[in-house]
């Protein structure tokens, strides 16, 4: 049985009669987004599709976690905008797009992922978190979490190692304020009235102000109270995280916690996953071309299918390497072997539930090896006549319609990833 399918069922098990599970995963567009973050994504939608299945109805929620604060400024944005450091604080949805006039920080990261993994066809339903606090639909549930804040000091308190300052629990707030003056979250709530719901609160641009929790949404609960505040919300059925999250006292505990003694609602089925390695980055795609691991990254090597099935066909609890070096060559063969079986009717269940995960109707593989389209690329410098000449010659008759698909992609790994591999042709 397929991992996903063995998730599937738990949750089936937990909700039998549900008339839709939700499958969520979620990012804060701090950046580009890469391909450790691109597995949640994948993780919920293979167990979307063994829901479906088992015959039942299922969604995949995708959140952009905008609301949350820039931490610290990646490299690409450092080098276009080094004074980026003034807006650290900041919603990313507040800070202006380093890289031009329109948009904003957190625009400018979504249409650059949402543009890169166009090629998956991947369905899903968007929210962004920025719109849903500052609309007033978690109104009520910002004000509980607050009214409850000493019993979810109490719950985080239980899983830390060390013990609490005097006068802590007093102090604790489960909810950061957006300074009106300056628009970050460096403030600290000084007081706060039950009956009115009005806090006031200093910030460390020097601001003092006040903060109606009734009628002003600029505010966004702590990590693991929103998460925990999200699931009930949504009534999410499984969601998967890093092994970060996973790890003994890790987010998803303390969240299952909080989701059920403050929200009264139960945690989602959660299953951990490991990152993704690199191997064998050389030539044109050293660090410092400033490429970032992205899918938009992968795709100018790997074919959206091999990108899915390199996912489908290891269980999350397992890491495994995206190949710049040789190992792609071996991971495409691999792939051709087990695609072209799945065409003929495999009836091995594991293999079928990894192709039919990858797979859609708009896939239409041509499994000419891509070793070959290396060799002889390499060759006749990629020209397709010649090209097509040659597989006649070797007794495989391979017509442009067969390995177009493939060919840009062989010529970008010769060029990037192994130029010392490349034949270089006289010009006379």
């Amino acid at each position: 049985m397929h991992w996903s399918d063995e998730i599937a069922q738990r949750v089936i098990a937990k909700n039998p009669d549900k008339e839709e599970y939700v499958c969520a995963a979620g990012i804060s567009p701090s950046g580009s987004i890469h391909i450790g973050n691109f597995r949640d994504i994948a993780t919920s939608l293979f167990v979307c599709k063994a829901l479906e299945r088992a015959g039942k109805k299922a969604r995949l929620l995708f959140s952009w976690d905008e609301l949350d604060r820039l931490r610290k400024i990646p490299v690409n944005v450092a080098k276009v905008a080094p004074d980026f450091e003034r807006y650290i604080g900041k919603a990313y949805v507040d800070c202006p797009n380093p890289f031009g006039n329109e948009g904003t920080y957190a625009s400018y990261f979504e249409e650059q992922f949402l543009k890169a993994i166009e090629p998956f066809h991947i369905e899903m339903d968007f929210k962004y978190q920025a719109e849903m606090y500052r609309s007033g639909v978690y109104k009520e549930h910002v004000l509980h979490a607050i009214a409850k804040r000493k019993e979810i000091f109490d719950i985080l308190d239980s899983f830390r190692t060390q013990t609490a300052e005097e006068g802590e629990r007093d102090r604790y707030y489960p909810a950061a304020i957006y300074c009106s003056e300056c628009g970050k979250d460096t403030t600290k709530i000084v007081s706060y009235d039950d009956e009115t719901h009005i806090a006031e609160y200093e910030c460390a641009c020097g601001h003092k102000g006040t903060f109606d929790f009734n009628t002003e949404f600029n505010c966004k609960l702590a990590w693991k109270v929103d998460w925990a505040m999200r699931w009930m919300f949504e009534d999410v059925d499984f969601e998967p995280g890093g092994k970060d999250h996973a790890s003994p006292g890790g987010s998803y505990e303390t969240g299952k916690v909080i989701c059920k003694k403050i929200f009264d609602h139960d945690a989602p089925e959660f299953q951990g996953y490991e990152f993704i390695g690199i191997k064998g980055v050389a030539g044109k795609m050293s660090g410092s071309s400033g490429l970032n691991m992205t899918p938009e990254t992968l795709l100018q090597f790997y074919q959206p299918e091999i990108i899915l099935w390199l996912y489908s066909k290891s269980e999350p609890t397992k890491a495994f390497d995206f190949c710049f070096d040789d190992g792609i060559l071996r991971q495409y063969f691999e792939f051709d072997k087990m695609y072209n079986e799945y065409v003929a009717g495999s009836d091995n269940e594991f293999l079928n539930v990894v192709m039919d995960n990858c797979t859609n109707e708009f896939t239409d593989i041509k499994t000419v090896p891509m070793g070959l389209l290396v060799q002889l690329g390499s060759i006749v410098d990629f020209n397709v006549p010649m090209m097509e000449t040659v597989f006649e010659k070797i007794d495989q008759p391979y017509k442009y319609e067969d390995f177009k698909q493939r060919l840009d992609l062989a010529k970008n790994w010769l060029e990037k990833c192994a130029p010392e591999q490349a034949n270089s042709l006289r010009q006379t």
